[in-house]
C-alpha cells in the first residue's frame, strides 16, 4: 500500500509541476541527451571518463532540481533552473558516487544459475535504499545523511528495496530500446532521462513519506 502511495504520488508530483519543471531541467536535460548521443561516437578513454563524471555532475543537478521542487515548492530553485554549482551540488554528487557502489558486495551472486541476478538486484536494492534519503536530504539540506537514512528506513525495509528496485528500472530500463536498432537510439536517450526524472520523484515521495512521518529516530516496523 505504502509502495502504491509513492509511485501514484511520484507521478502526480511531476505532473503537477510539470510546467516549473520543464523550465528548471531544460538545461540539464539538454546536456544529458547531449552527453549520451556523445558516447555513439568512437571517443579517447580520456574523453569517455571525462564525459561520464560531465554527466554524473549534471544528473547531480537534475536531480537537486527535481528534490528541491517536488519537495519544497517551485520556489526553491531559480525559475530557469541552477546554474552554478554550491557545496549542496558537489554534496550531493559525492553521496551518489557512494550509493553507486553498494552493488559490489552482491556481484558474486550473479554466478548463482538463474536467480542469481534477482538476488542480486534484491541485496542491491536493499543496501541502497537503506541509504538512499541522504539523497533527498542533501538537496533539500534538510538534515538526513547516511547515518539519519539508515534509522530511518529500519521499520521501512520491504517498501523502500522495492522503491529503489522501481527506481533503478526507471532508470535504466528504457536503455533496453536501443537493442531494438539504431533507429530507436534516440528515443532510448530520451526515454532515459525521462526515467531519470521519475527515479528522482520515487525517492522524494519516498522521502515526504518517511522523514515527515516519523524522523531519524525511528525503529518501528512499518514496511
Amino acid at each position: 500500500m505504502k509502495l502504491a502511495f509513492i509511485l501514484g504520488g511520484a507521478i502526480k508530483d511531476v505532473l503537477w509541476n510539470i510546467g516549473p519543471l520543464s523550465k528548471a531541467l531544460a538545461l540539464p536535460f539538454s546536456v544529458i541527451i547531449l552527453i549520451s548521443m556523445m558516447f555513439s561516437f568512437e571517443l579517447s578513454p580520456l574523453s569517455e571518463l571525462l564525459l561520464i563524471i560531465l554527466a554524473g555532475i549534471v544528473q547531480a543537478l537534475l536531480a537537486v532540481v527535481v528534490h528541491r521542487v517536488l519537495i519544497l515548492g517551485k520556489n526553491a530553485v531559480p525559475q530557469w533552473g541552477i546554474t552554478k554549482l554550491s557545496k549542496r551540488e558537489a554534496s550531493f554528487f559525492l553521496h551518489a558516487f557512494f550509493l553507486s557502489f553498494l552493488a559490489i558486495p552482491f556481484l558474486p551472486l550473479l554466478f548463482i544459475p538463474g536467480v542469481g541476478w534477482v538476488l542480486c538486484l534484491i541485496g542491491t536494492s536493499w543496501l541502497m535504499g537503506r541509504l538512499s534519503l541522504a539523497l533527498p536530504g542533501v538537496a533539500v539540506e534538510g538534515g538526513v545523511f547516511f547515518n539519519e537514512s539508515w534509522k530511518i528506513t529500519r521499520g521501512y525495509q520491504i517498501t523502500i528495496t522495492l522503491t529503489t528496485m522501481v527506481a533503478i528500472a526507471a532508470t535504466y530500463g528504457p536503455r533496453g530500446l536501443s537493442l531494438l536498432g539504431p533507429e530507436m537510439a534516440v528515443l532510448s536517450i530520451v526515454a532515459s532521462a525521462i526515467g531519470t526524472i521519475l527515479a528522482v520523484a520515487v525517492l522524494s515521495r519516498a522521502y515526504l513519506l518517511m522523514v515527515n512521518t516519523n524522523g531519524p529516530n525511528t525503529g518501528g516496523a512499518n514496511l
